[in-house]
This record gives structure tokens, C-alpha cells and sequence, in this order.
């Protein structure tokens, strides 16, 4: 199998700190990330699942006996990638950063429009759920770029996750607690992980900041009362997950 498996993944959620958090744990000295951040070999629907072969997974890797990881932000989101992660390795622990999915949902439709993919104004994208990702879908009900309501559905996600993993295996950081006192969230990604402590001279990164465009929509007060509404009862599942409240997100 080319060197030993995947240790951990981060896994979510999209425009949550996944790509700056990679970039940290590339100072630890015990740990491998990919070679590239967001390999998307779990999500990916065109490989032969029915026999996979994980040879390109393990060529991001040098066999050197760090701890090896990768960062791919659908991946709580993908259903079939949860299965798959899984099947391939079922001692594998998880990563999420979880972001308030209100201000999440607004940063990943700026994301969409810089990028030429969307032409609606958030509001008119979000009052388009559920329609618009369920008639678009790539597979059971998923689409990778207009799914900005779906993927704030971390209870539900997380559920569905531990159904083929254990709970011990779930370690979750709350956006806006983690990159207030990151020093803290390090200390106890570290922990989770079974490694040392990180090195006291990782630099202040932040890496994918929302491009400085015009954007046609704000995030506006009735689009944030829409959403919250909507992940209401969602979020109360998850602090049940969690077993604490999180009240960075109360509205």
C-alpha cells in the first residue's frame, strides 16, 4: 500500500480555516501533510470504488514515519467520502473546523461569484435551497458549488460521521473560538492527535481570504434571520454532539 495510511484528516468545513490550518500543522515537525491541500481523492465519483487502489493517494507522501495527514473540506459534507475514509482506514481520526454556518454560507457564495460559478444574489441563492442543489446533484443529493445551506448542517453531518466512526475519533474546533486563542486550539488539535505540542514559532498565517471584488450582496439582516431559522434545531444537535453550547453563533 505504499507506506502506511492516512493518520487524520481534516475534513471540513469549507471556508471554516481548513487551508490555514493546514498550513500550520506543516511547521509540526511529527506530522506529513498531502503535498497539496485538498487532494479530493475520497470524494472523487469517476474511481472505481468497487477495488480502489490508493497508490496516487500514498504518492503525496515520503515514507519518512511522521504522522500523515490531508485536508480536504468537503469531505464532512460527501457522503460517499465518509464511507470510503471508513473502508480504508477505520482507525482514521477527524478534524472539523465548524464556522457559524450563517457567515459561513455568505462566505462560500463570495467564494462562488469571485470565481465566475454564480450569478444570483445570496439571497436569491439561499431561497433557492433545497430545490436548486437537489435538482443539480452530482450524487445522492450533494453538489460541490451551490450547496452553501447545505453544508452549515454540521449536526446532521456529524451524525451521519459517527455512524462509521467512532465518537473518540471526532475532535471539532469552533471557528471563531479557535482563531480568537489559536495558541489554545494548537494545544489541543496536539492532544487529539497524539503528538507534541506545536512549535512556539509558527507564524500568523491566514491563507484564502474572500478576494477584494464587488460583491452584488451584503450579508443582510433578513438573509441572516432566513438562515438562522433554518439551522436552528441543527445547531442545538450539534451542541448536543459537542456536549457544550456555542454561543458565538446565537442570534
Amino acid at each position: 500500500m505504499n507506506g502506511p495510511k492516512l493518520a487524520f484528516v481534516i475534513g471540513g468545513a469549507q471556508k471554516s480555516g481548513t487551508t490555514t490550518l493546514d498550513a500550520i500543522l506543516r511547521h509540526h515537525p511529527q506530522v506529513q501533510m498531502a503535498k497539496i491541500k485538498e487532494t479530493h481523492f475520497f470524494d472523487d465519483e469517476t474511481r472505481g470504488w468497487s477495488r480502489p487502489d490508493y497508490t496516487e493517494l500514498h504518492a503525496q507522501f515520503a515514507d519518512d514515519g511522521r504522522l500523515r495527514g490531508e485536508a480536504t473540506p468537503i469531505t464532512l459534507y460527501w457522503r460517499p467520502a465518509i464511507r470510503r475514509l471508513s473502508a480504508y482506514n477505520p482507525e482514521l481520526k477527524l478534524v472539523f473546523l465548524l464556522r457559524d454556518p450563517v457567515t459561513r454560507a455568505f462566505a462560500n457564495w463570495k467564494k462562488e461569484y469571485a470565481a465566475g460559478l454564480e450569478r444570483l444574489t445570496f439571497g436569491e441563492a439561499i431561497r433557492a435551497f433545497p430545490t436548486r442543489v437537489r435538482d443539480g446533484a452530482e450524487t445522492e443529493g450533494l453538489d460541490r458549488v451551490f450547496s452553501y445551506v447545505e453544508r452549515g448542517f454540521y449536526g446532521a453531518q456529524l451524525a451521519y460521521l459517527t455512524r462509521f466512526f467512532p465518537r473518540a475519533a471526532v475532535h471539532c474546533e469552533i471557528y471563531e473560538t479557535f482563531f480568537r486563542d489559536r495558541a489554545s486550539g494548537l494545544a489541543r488539535i496536539a492532544r487529539f492527535l497524539s503528538v507534541d505540542g506545536f512549535p512556539a514559532t509558527v507564524p500568523a498565517l491566514h491563507r484564502h481570504p474572500a478576494k477584494d471584488i464587488a460583491y452584488p450582496s451584503a450579508l443582510e439582516a433578513q438573509d441572516a434571520a432566513f438562515l438562522s431559522e433554518l439551522y436552528r434545531d441543527d445547531i442545538r444537535d450539534l451542541e448536543r454532539f459537542l456536549g457544550r453550547p456555542v454561543p458565538e453563533w446565537r442570534r
